[in-house]
């Protein structure tokens, strides 16, 4: 019976494994789920979230500190960005008014806190689109090689 059982959850597992959809990156599509998801306890929307930016920030944090070992001045230089985790609070604020545009959902969250971040420090706003422009062709390539395989 047990047997029975266990193969029953490694076919269920397998099927639902198949049934994913081949994705790159977390999107509009994603970060907006989690409003869903939270309807019943909406302080948990903040924690996800907050969560999902600070394991951005620590993986970058992770690279800058491995570059650090081959080039200092380079990593300096490489590293120095927008991209400085001051306030979570108004850049989920910013990340959930940037993906209210249904058509541009699609942008991976790494790409849209950058354009966010433009926004909060008032970029010019054809400079902000040139780079959303230049994400969106990134990611239509990217998908295109994925999906190509």
């Amino acid at each position: 019976m047990k047997k029975v059982f266990y193969f029953g959850l490694i076919l269920l597992w397998a099927g639902t494994i198949q049934a994913q959809e081949r994705k790159l990156f977390w999107d509009g599509y994603d970060w907006r789920k989690i409003d869903q998801i939270c309807q019943e306890y909406p302080e948990y929307k903040y924690w996800i979230k907050s969560a999902y930016l600070s394991g951005l920030f620590d993986s970058k944090l992770f690279y800058q500190l491995k570059f650090r070992d081959v080039d200092l001045a380079g990593a300096d230089s490489v590293f120095r960005d927008l991209l400085v985790p001051d306030n979570l609070r108004s850049l989920i604020a910013g990340l959930d008014h940037f993906y209210e545009d249904n058509t541009i959902r699609y942008i991976p969250i790494p790409s849209a806190l950058i354009a966010t971040l433009m926004m909060q420090q008032h970029y010019p706003q054809a400079e902000i689109d040139r780079y959303l422009w230049q994400a969106r062709d990134w990611i239509n390539e990217l998908m295109g090689r994925v999906i190509g395989d």
